[in-house]
C-alpha cells in the first residue's frame, strides 16, 4: 500500500483539486499571498494514542482561508505537466538541506525526518499549486516506519515546517505506549477495567488522560442505585461540572452491551457529544441503555465485581446519594497482559 495517500478538500463544492476550477481565476501568487500570511499550515494526528509497531497516520494540510485562490510555484515544475490533486513531496518532506518533518520524544531535542525510499515518487509536477478560496489540500501519511524513535513510549511531537515562506510551522502530539487497564480504588475494594481502544478511541483517549492526570483521584462515587448503576467523576460531587479544561467528546456508540461491569461515558440526556469526565458502571444487564451511551472498559474478574456487589449495598438515600462519601482513592493504570 502506498503510504502516502492524498486527499484535498473544496468547501460545499466537491472532493478533490482540479485546476479547471481555478484555470478562469486570478490567483495571488505565493510570494504575495504567503508573505501576508494566509495561508495556515495544520498538522494532525488521527489518533493521540498509539500501540509500539501501529500505523501512525498523520494528516498535513494547507489550508487557504481567503475567498481568493492562491498559488504556490513548485520547484523544478512543468507548465505542461498534469495538475496535482494533493501535496508534493517536496512540500511534506522538504530538501535535505532543510528538512520539512521535525520529530522529537518528550524533553528531547527535534531531530528531522527523511522521506521514504519506498514512497512513490511524484512523477512529472506542474509549474504551480493551486488553492482554491477557502479550501484546502493535504496529505496523510504513516510515519511508523520513518524513525526508531516511534519503537519507544512516550510523548512524540512532529513538526511540520513547509518550505513556504511565510507560512509558520505546525506541530501534534501523540503518545505511543503498550494497551492499559484502567484500576478503579476505594475504600471498599477495587475494580478493574479492560479498555475498548478500537471501538471507542476518543473516548478511551479522554479516560486514559484524565487517569494520567489524576483528575479522579480524592473525587468520589456520588450516585448508587442498586440494580442499575454507579455513577462518578463529578468534580463538585453533585453530577455538575466537566474536565478542568471544559473539553467534550463525541458520541462512540458500538455494539457492546451494557451488562454488570461496563464502563461507559456519562452524557446530557439530550447531546450525545457531551461525554467529559463523567462515568457510569453498570450493575446489571441494561439493554435500554445498549447504543445510547458510549461503551469504554468492561469489568469481569471476581474481584472487581465483589466490589461493584458491595458499592452497591451501601446504604443512599432516595435520589441514590450516598449517606456516606465513597471516596476514589486513586484511578491509575497498569499494562494489559
Amino acid at each position: 500500500m502506498n503510504e502516502f495517500r492524498y486527499f484535498a478538500r473544496i468547501a460545499a463544492v466537491m472532493l478533490g483539486l482540479g485546476a479547471a476550477l481555478c484555470a478562469a481565476q486570478d490567483a495571488l501568487v505565493l510570494q504575495d499571498a504567503a508573505d501576508s500570511g494566509v495561508l495556515r499550515a495544520e498538522v494532525t494526528s488521527t489518533r493521540r494514542v498509539f500501540r509500539p509497531g501501529d500505523p501512525i497516520l498523520i494528516r498535513l494540510t494547507l489550508r487557504n482561508p481567503t475567498s481568493e485562490v492562491i498559488e504556490l510555484p513548485l520547484p523544478n515544475g512543468r507548465a505542461d505537466a498534469e495538475p496535482l490533486v494533493g501535496l508534493p513531496r517536496t512540500l511534506v518532506y522538504g530538501e535535505p538541506d532543510a528538512p520539512g518533518l521535525w520529530l522529537s520524544l518528550d524533553d528531547d531535542k527535534p531531530a528531522p525526518l527523511a522521506a521514504p525510499a519506498s514512497d512513490e515518487a511524484d512523477g512529472d509536477i506542474p509549474a504551480s499549486l493551486r488553492i482554491a478560496p477557502r479550501a484546502s489540500v493535504g496529505v496523510e501519511i504513516d510515519i511508523s516506519r520513518l524513525s526508531r524513535q516511534l519503537r519507544y513510549s512516550g510523548v512524540h511531537r512532529l513538526e511540520w515546517r513547509p518550505p513556504v515562506a511565510g507560512v509558520a510551522p505546525a506541530a501534534a502530539t501523540f503518545r505511543i505506549e503498550p494497551r492499559k487497564r484502567a484500576v478503579l480504588v476505594t475504600d471498599y475494594g477495587k475494580i478493574t477495567f479492560d479498555l475498548f481502544y478500537e471501538q471507542a478511541p476518543q473516548n478511551v483517549e479522554n479516560l486514559l488522560d484524565l487517569i494520567r492526570s489524576q483528575f479522579y483521584n480524592g473525587l468520589t462515587l456520588h450516585r448508587i442505585i442498586p440494580g442499575f448503576i454507579i455513577q462518578g467523576g463529578s468534580p463538585d460531587g453533585t453530577g455538575g461540572g466537566t474536565r478542568p479544561d471544559g473539553r467534550t467528546v463525541p458520541a462512540e456508540f458500538h455494539e457492546a452491551p451494557f451488562e454488570a461491569g461496563t464502563l461507559a461515558m456519562a452524557r446530557k440526556p439530550a447531546d450525545p457529544d457531551s461525554a467529559s469526565c463523567q462515568f457510569f458502571i453498570a450493575l446489571t444487564r441494561l439493554p435500554d441503555l445498549d447504543g445510547q451511551y458510549t461503551v469504554v472498559g468492561q469489568a469481569r474478574d471476581d474481584e472487581s465485581l465483589l466490589t461493584l456487589r458491595q458499592l452497591a449495598n451501601l446504604p443512599a438515600d432516595e435520589n441514590g446519594r450516598p449517606l456516606r462519601p465513597v471516596v476514589i482513592r486513586s484511578f491509575t493504570l497498569i499494562d494489559a497482559p
